[in-house]
């Protein structure tokens, strides 16, 4: 103990000697940012005898290490599960990762370690540790060394949270329905420049000003309003309606150069990986509709949330971390300034006027006049007509709608849960892990071992298979060969001839028993 705490002030002092030089307190922050540069470039001999530059990072750490624990702070720390029993990452896991990747040779590893914790949700998969024993397989070195490596760039990051916000469109992408139909839809996006983080998005079939308008309320309704916006000079960026929106609400407009998007490359990463965790594993997935399209995509967006992001060195969420704008505006203002006017003249018999692909009357006064129309492109509120003389908005009454204009109501919605990696990820997400039986053995198999080891028939009455029900449903469903030994076991404990119950009770503790034989098939 006492040579090892010797050591540990040997590398104390040392790392002393790396940073001494720029710990003099009348050094400012550019000359001691010169100092650690020319440093981290000139070769030093380290305790363990290796030659090499020490990275600049490290004496950024050292430095504050020092001054926040003197000559104590310099020493190294000890790791945190020093002393514990360490549980090694069981072969299932690996075996599940290997069969995802051959499947899926496109995959990244974080979207694997994401449908891994999906999959074995009582396990927890440490990334390096998964990587190492993948690593040690000559399958997985032989599907990695097949994929093109893409060298990362660093890029501008805003001072602050809601400094900028960064809007792009993704699309069109293709995917197939269930009933056989192609369907092609985009994705706009609203992203956080400091934090990288998604503030509002939206799946949709085509981009236009009111899915803009749409997915800019959302994230403004949320989060406040950002000091500056970003977006390309796409068409339903620079409509009017859209530009004066921002400009009422006093959000500059950054400048961007025409057929030149990408300014710094962000909102392009983000892109980059929602075609490779979204898009691209859209061919292994089935999709019912776009309603379906849309928990899938929002199931994306948390685990993007809180995946690791190397340029801000934290995950987005955590940069994000909850924070909203200081620029504050009330929802209806929100409706109101992205507002579009139109002039349209009402009939002089009816006061009719058709709206939006709607027909409304205006008031009695108003008829036969030219009038100012105030519409919302994302048909969120109800179109309102300006007064010619008091120019107050009034209200729209709906003409006579006729019964067969009506939404049919008697309409189910669709069952929208089908295999795939996308919906295992939504269903970890929301909550809702389906239980998936073992081919071929479920409740009558569980009655069949009920009435060999009592000696009768099961169910002998609807309350009886009423009871069993229910406990399955509650603890169930099982593996096959885990239950055959766990009621065996039963038998042999029990004998036969008691009560129903009392074999449910026996079977319910080894299900509760994290050591005991019955394992659930999820």
């Amino acid at each position: 103990m006492v040579r090892q705490q010797a050591d540990k002030k040997k590398i104390a002092h040392w790392r002393f000697e790396q940073i001494e030089e720029a710990l003099e307190p009348t050094l400012t922050r550019a000359e001691r940012s010169r100092i650690f540069r020319l440093k981290s470039k000139a070769p030093v001999c380290w305790p363990s005898g290796e030659t090499k530059a020490v990275p600049l990072a490290t004496l950024y750490r050292w430095h504050k290490a020092y001054r926040e624990g003197g000559l104590e702070g310099l020493q190294p720390k000890p790791r945190r599960d020093r002393g514990k029993k360490k549980a090694r990452l069981p072969g299932k896991v690996v075996t599940e990762g290997l069969r995802y990747l051959s499947d899926d040779p496109g995959m990244s590893l974080t979207f694997l370690i994401g449908l891994l914790k999906a999959t074995f949700t009582e396990l927890s998969v440490s990334r390096s540790t998964l990587q190492r024993r993948l690593s040690e397989q000559e399958a997985y070195r032989r599907l990695r060394k097949a994929q093109k490596q893409v060298k990362r760039r660093c890029r501008f990051v805003a001072r602050h949270p809601h400094d900028i916000w960064r809007c792009d469109v993704l699309g069109p992408v293709e995917v197939r329905l269930t009933t056989g139909e192609k369907l092609l839809f985009c994705v706009l996006t609203i992203l956080d420049d400091a934090t990288r983080a998604v503030l509002s998005a939206l799946v949709v079939l085509t981009p236009d000003l009111a899915s803009a308008i749409r997915v800019f309320r959302r994230a403004a309704e949320r989060y406040g309003l950002p000091r500056r916006y970003y977006a390309d000079r796409g068409k339903i960026f620079d409509a009017i309606a859209f530009r004066a929106g921002l400009a009422a609400l006093g959000v500059h407009r950054l400048w961007a150069k025409p057929r030149n998007p990408e300014a710094n490359g962000k909102i392009e990463a983000y892109h980059r990986t929602l075609r490779l965790w979204f898009a691209s594993r859209l061919k292994r997935q089935r999709v019912v509709d776009v309603v379906h399209l849309q928990q899938l995509f929002g199931a994306f967006v948390a685990m993007y949330q809180d995946h690791y992001h190397r340029g801000i060195k934290t995950t987005p969420a955590a940069a994000l971390a909850g924070r909203v704008s200081s620029r504050q505006v009330p929802p209806a203002r929100l409706f109101e300034v992205f507002c579009e006017q139109k002039k349209l003249r009402a009939h002089r018999v009816t006061g009719e006027v058709e709206i939006q692909g709607n027909t409304y009357l205006v008031p009695d006064e108003l008829r036969g006049l030219r009038l100012t129309f105030l519409l919302d492109p994302p048909r969120e509120v109800e179109p309102v007509v300006v007064h010619p003389h008091s120019e107050a908005p009034l209200p729209l009454r709906l003409a006579m709608i006729k019964p067969e204009d009506l939404p049919a109501t008697d309409t189910v919605a669709p069952a929208r849960h089908v295999p795939g990696p996308l919906q295992t990820l939504y269903d970890s997400w929301r909550g809702m892990q389906r239980p998936q039986a073992e081919p071929g053995f479920g409740l009558p198999e569980i009655y069949a071992f009920l009435s060999k080891i009592i000696g009768r028939h099961v169910p002998a009455s609807d309350a009886e298979a009423a009871l069993v029900q229910r406990f399955y449903q509650r603890h169930g469903p099982w593996s096959r060969a885990a239950t055959e030994s766990a009621m065996r076991a039963i038998e042999a404990q029990l004998g036969r001839g008691r009560p129903i119950r009392a074999y449910l009770d026996a079977l319910a503790e080894r299900v509760a028993d994290p050591d005991g034989t019955v394992e659930r098939s999820t």
